[in-house]
């Protein structure tokens, strides 16, 4: 088991993950969100690539509406 923080809230993943599995596995379904992984942004195409390790600090972000 791994310890990140997600959006200020402690989580655990049972093993390191891919942004792509996390994402999934925390619930987010729509694709309109951005990532961050210690406050580095990672590009939609990455998420496969990008792997979640312990300590992480991710933000997920959905975009804002109006003006």
């Amino acid at each position: 088991m791994i310890d990140i923080v997600v959006n200020g809230e402690k989580q655990m993943l049972k093993t390191e993950t891919n942004i792509k599995e996390m994402v999934e596995h925390l619930g987010y379904e729509e694709k309109s969100f951005a990532v961050a992984v210690n406050g580095t942004f990672v590009s939609l195409k990455e998420y496969e690539k990008t792997t979640i390790k312990k300590g992480d600090v991710i933000d997920i972000l959905a975009p804002m509406v109006g003006g």
